[in-house]
């Protein structure tokens, strides 16, 4: 798992936590009947929106974005080997691959496609396509992230309102009107923890590591055609160098 991701999640769930019980029990906080309203009225506003493959996929998504993964994913790395693949092809052909394994299954996609006999160009096709397919589904994953972060906030609003109007019914005993209040007020709390800790944060993650995924995947799709084409080394990485230079660019400006 990402380590950004666990010590942030972590320590804003610690900063919480001891901030509620500062002069007060931690069970003050816990409501079940707004944690009902604004929970369950968040799954289903999102529901609506969303069909249910897509919302489940959205948590498949936020697993991936998060977790940690031995795959090759530098780029330099991917890079070098392409041009290890390269000279294998210059000398035996591309049926030497067979025995070579790229730790990239993106990558190895592709090689397999060549060793399979497919056309360069039907590979490059083929390898965009799924690049286009997945850059939609993770822009929908991140969507149905910010659709829960958007509906949250208004669930707990209106998890609000209804416990304002049950001590509004209520209003002949006095000595109810502050633990009424208090109740009330938790569902906005809830809704304001999923949004800003939760739901915002994970759909920023998807967006991210899709963007990042989706560079690496084309400059594997024009270096699997420098492969296909057995494209001098030197010449392959002049072509390949403008996605080292976009991707450090980025980094500084993210830094």
């Amino acid at each position: 798992m990402s380590i950004s991701t666990v010590v942030g999640l972590v320590f804003g769930i610690i900063v919480i936590l001891s901030a509620m019980m500062m002069g007060s029990s931690i069970t003050l906080f816990v409501n079940i009947p707004g944690m009902m309203v604004v929970i369950g009225g968040t799954l289903a506003a999102t529901m609506i929106r969303y069909s249910m493959e897509d919302s489940l996929s959205a948590f498949g998504d936020a697993g991936a974005a998060i977790k940690v993964t031995n795959e090759t994913r530098d780029l330099a790395d991917l890079i070098d080997i392409t041009e290890d693949l390269i000279r294998i092809t210059r000398k035996d052909g591309l049926l030497a691959l067979e025995n070579h394994q790229v730790d990239n299954r993106f990558y190895q996609d592709g090689v397999r496609m060549l060793i399979d006999g497919y056309e360069a160009s039907m590979v490059q096709d083929t390898l965009r396509e799924k690049n286009e397919l997945f850059i939609e589904k993770t822009e929908t994953s991140a969507g149905v992230f910010r659709a829960i972060g958007e509906a949250a906030p208004a669930f707990g609003m209106i998890g609000t309102l209804v416990g304002l109007i049950q001590m509004l019914a209520n209003l002949s005993d006095p000595s109810s009107i502050g633990p009424a209040m208090a109740v009330a007020l938790l569902t906005t709390l809830y809704g304001a923890l999923i949004a800003s800790l939760f739901a915002l944060p994970i759909a920023d993650k998807i967006e991210s590591w899709a963007n990042v995924d989706a560079h690496r995947q084309r400059l594997i799709i024009d270096a699997i055609d420098c492969v296909a084409k057995g494209i001098n080394p030197a010449v392959m990485r002049d072509k390949l160098k403008p996605y080292l230079e976009a991707s450090r660019t980025k980094n500084k400006v993210d830094a």
